[in-house]
This record gives structure tokens, C-alpha cells and sequence, in this order.
């Protein structure tokens, strides 16, 4: 993914990162109540809690890192409508998931998201770099403790999921949330005009 490239290595421009923070924001505002809808769906009272916590980070430190920066990042306003329509296969994808299986469909493609993220921002924070330090902030987020066991949450419901489950459908779930992530980035590196 060249925009994740990019950010890793440092040599992202303003103006990709700013696309990039806008998108990233509109799709962290899905990923909270998707969040929200995987409180109000697991049963079990500790493992609720734990998507109770994924909703404070993404509306806690992960939004107010975006209010800080989309004012020092911006986006042409005439351009950001198509920018976020061209950026909405993510949500898309995920909304599938989410009439396909419910429950499971959303698990499986956060887990995907967030593994993605996880990899690509552990072997970002691994190169010494120099980076804007918004770019670091992100790559930050993403190897904290609590993210990593995020992910490993994330892993351990889609491991538990019941066998009528299929494999065949983690399987497309996991693989359409990875493709999906590929489009969405892309369209940062893409100029949009109105």
C-alpha cells in the first residue's frame, strides 16, 4: 500500500496526509459505533466491556487526534465529498459484513482493519525515520499495549464464533475488509476535484 509505504518511510506530502486524515476520520466515526453495535450485541458482560473500552479509544485519544490536526491539515471543502465517496468502500464493505453475518461479520472485518494497522505501524515504529510528528503520533497509536490487545480480542471472538460460522465466510469477510482497505488508502494518494 503505497500511502501506508509512504507514511512509514517518512516522505508522505501535506497535502496526501491531510486526504488521509480526512477519510481516516470519517471511518473512525464508523468504526466507534460499529464499536457500539458490538456492546449492544455480546451478551457476556466482560467481554461487552471490553467493546465498551473500543469505543472510548476511538472516541477519546484517536478523535481528538484528528481535532487537532484537521485544522492544520486541510482539505479542499469543494473536493472532500467526492474524497469521501471514493474512500466509502470501507464502510461499505464493512456494512456488508454486517447484513451478511451481524455479529460476526463485524468482528471479523474489525479484526482485519485492526491487524492491518497493527502490522504495518509495528514495523513503521521499528525504522528510525524522520517523520512529521502527526505521522508519529498515528504510527503511536497503533503499537500501544491496548491496541495490541484489541487486536488480540478482536482475534479471540472470531476464533470463538460458532461453528455455523463458516470458515469460507471469515474467510471472505477477512479477505473483502483487507481489498477494502487497499481502495480506501489508495484514494488518499488521488487527487479529487468536485
Amino acid at each position: 500500500m503505497p500511502l501506508l509505504a509512504r507514511m512509514a518511510d517518512g516522505t508522505i506530502d501535506d497535502a496526501a496526509f491531510g486526504r488521509y486524515l480526512a477519510i481516516e476520520q470519517a471511518f473512525v466515526r464508523t468504526a466507534a459505533r460499529l464499536a457500539g453495535y458490538c456492546l449492544w450485541q455480546q451478551p457476556e458482560w466482560s467481554r461487552a466491556e471490553r467493546h465498551a473500552e473500543a469505543v472510548v479509544d476511538l472516541v477519546g485519544p484517536q478523535s481528538a487526534y484528528f481535532a487537532d490536526l484537521r485544522a492544520t491539515r486541510p482539505v479542499d471543502e469543494a473536493g472532500l465529498p467526492a474524497l469521501l465517496a471514493r474512500a466509502s468502500v470501507l464502510e461499505a464493505t464493512v456494512t456488508t459484513a454486517l447484513d451478511e453475518g451481524g455479529y460476526a461479520g463485524v468482528v471479523t472485518s474489525l479484526a482485519a482493519a485492526e491487524t492491518l494497522y497493527l502490522q504495518w505501524c509495528t514495523r513503521a515504529a521499528e525504522r528510525s525515520v524522520p517523520r512529521a510528528g502527526d505521522v508519529q503520533r498515528w504510527i503511536e497509536l497503533h503499537v500501544t499495549d491496548g491496541f495490541r490487545a484489541q487486536v488480540a480480542f478482536l482475534h479471540q471472538l472470531v476464533d470463538e464464533l460458532p461453528a455455523d460460522v463458516t470458515d469460507d465466510r471469515l474467510d471472505r469477510w477477512f479477505v473483502a475488509m483487507l481489498h477494502a482497505e487497499d481502495a480506501f488508502h489508495a484514494s488518499a494518494l488521488a487527487e479529487v476535484t468536485a
